[in-house]
């Protein structure tokens, strides 16, 4: 059982306070010079860059938000993180085991959890004309937690020997969801100025993503009815639930099996349009050079996304299981030794079918991005400031779909070339309120959208925090104003 137990609290642990899209990078994937950064929120947003061109040599995203486990304000410093050595502060729980770090909530809300890790590696963006290009590289790991009751999370955390809970009846309808998955992707991009009238511009964009999974786990439990009766003992009345893993790990020792490194592949896809109410009547672009193009000033934008529409079929050391409901009971559990995710598995599937292999239900699995609707809106107010609003809202597409949670923005910006800032004040899955600051000097941005991650002004629930390095070419900026001095004609202007 300590095998059982240790695996549920790392994951448990793992979803809910281990370090980590900022969720969506907003302070750098709004502004004019957002340029390949803008990809993430909508692909058709990098034709009103004021860059020509944008090379991004590496990015990072760090996010962690959660509802269940907490330090309290007056334990936690920031700089702690740093400190070789250091202990955090430790309470006993009443009926928990050993002294904890976290304090839980102790209330009767569903537990929710999303942490995101993100590397951006080398990428450049080039627009000509009414045409933008766009190739990118990234590593993505997501782990979402949904739904989860709050009785299950307390039985998690604190183990089955919390006694207030012992001998209750618990009927959870569902779904509880936990999902982990780690990526690679490798993204290309075009969008497109379609129509450009009078004051009027509309582009579209899309992306097309090629996906390289190196993990995904995940647990989906539609219906759960069981009670605890003691600290040794678990009824099952009823469950109807399915895992799935594919890990880089040998099941029967534990040990990391690296090869091969991918273990599934699949496609991912984002689709977006963005409309333009300009300052001053549009101008066909002409040109000599990609760096004579000219920037036109806008009124407002808006734009609206389809982001993060794909899958991974996982089928390299993928096994999934199914409990399809039955029924358990569970006794002696502190004495109870499983010594291999193998030998868990088999286990599970003896108790609830009797045999080591019933529950087995095939050898792949296919996995679903965190998908979501984006729009924007970004009104310029006048010279150098601008405020923009923006959401994201997960969509569900699939039973695997790992979930996403929403989030609503405004943002006030004042942005040069040399350097931008912004303030940007976000609701967090329609409950918690947060401000963040982003700051952009030329080639370096970085910023949170949790500001009071790095204070302590309240308790400490989740983390936020993003950087890049890229570098980028301003439109209407040549360094050679003239043609060529080489005896030859001038070039002909381009026109598109």
């Amino acid at each position: 059982m300590r095998f059982i137990r240790r695996i549920f609290l790392a994951v448990f642990l793992l979803l809910t306070n281990v370090l980590v899209m900022s969720q969506d990078m907003l302070g750098t994937s709004l502004g004019n010079y957002a340029g390949i950064d803008g990809l993430k929120l909508n692909p058709s947003s990098i034709q009103n860059s004021k860059s020509f061109l944008d090379i991004r040599v590496i990015g990072l995203d760090v996010f962690l938000q959660n509802n269940y486990l907490f330090l309290k304000k007056s334990d936690y410093r920031f700089t702690n993180f740093f400190k070789s050595g250091y202990q955090w502060p430790t309470h006993p729980e009443p009926y928990g085991t050993g002294d904890r770090i976290f304090y839980h909530y102790d209330n009767l809300r569903n537990k929710n959890a999303f942490i995101q890790e993100r590397v951006d590696g080398p990428g450049a963006m080039l627009i000509v004309g009414h045409h933008a290009f766009a190739l990118t590289t990234a590593v993505r790991t997501v782990v979402a937690l949904s739904n989860v009751p709050y009785e299950l999370a307390n039985f998690m955390y604190l183990g089955l020997n919390y006694v207030p809970q012992q001998k209750i009846s618990y009927t959870d309808p569902g779904p509880v969801k936990a999902y982990g998955m780690t990526w690679g992707e490798i993204g290309l991009s075009y969008s497109h100025t379609f129509y450009a009238t009078g004051y009027d511009v509309f582009s579209a964009g899309i992306s097309v993503k090629r996906l390289l999974g190196i993990g995904g786990i995940y647990i989906n439990a539609r219906s759960i009815d069981y009670m605890v009766p003691d600290d040794q003992t678990l009824d099952v009345k009823n469950l109807d639930a399915e895992m799935g893993l594919a890990l880089p790990v040998d099941y029967n020792t534990n040990t990391t099996l690296i090869s091969p490194l991918f273990k599934g592949g699949g496609f991912g896809a984002d689709l977006g349009i963005t409309y333009t109410r300009l300052k001053k009547y549009h101008q066909n672009p002409s040109f000599n050079t990609l760096c004579a193009q000219t920037y036109e000033d806008y009124l407002y934008r808006i734009g609206i996304a389809f982001i993060d529409f794909g899958g991974i079929n996982f089928k390299n050391n993928a096994t999934r299981i199914r409990i399809d409901n039955r029924s358990s009971y569970w006794t002696d559990l502190n004495n109870l030794r499983i010594d291999s995710i193998n030998e868990l598995l088999d286990t599970i599937s003896y108790k609830f079918y009797g045999n080591n292999t019933e529950a087995y239900a095939g050898n792949s699995f296919t996995m679903w991005l965190p998908a979501a609707l984006s729009a924007q809106v970004d009104y310029h107010l006048r010279k150098f400031w601008y405020v923009n609003a923006s959401m994201i809202y997960g969509i569900s597409i699939a039973r695997n779909s790992v979930a996403r949670p929403a989030i609503v923005a405004v943002a006030p910006r004042y942005e040069t070339r040399w350097f931008e800032a912004s303030m940007p004040v976000s609701l967090y899955n329609w409950q918690a309120v947060r401000m963040g600051l982003a700051l952009r000097i030329y080639w370096l941005s970085f910023g949170t959208e949790k500001l009071g991650g790095f204070l302590h002004f309240s308790d400490f629930t989740g983390l936020d925090f993003y950087a890049s390095i890229k570098l980028f070419f301003n439109k209407g900026n040549c360094r050679d104003k003239g043609p060529p001095r080489c005896g030859g004609p001038e070039p002909k202007k381009i026109r598109y």
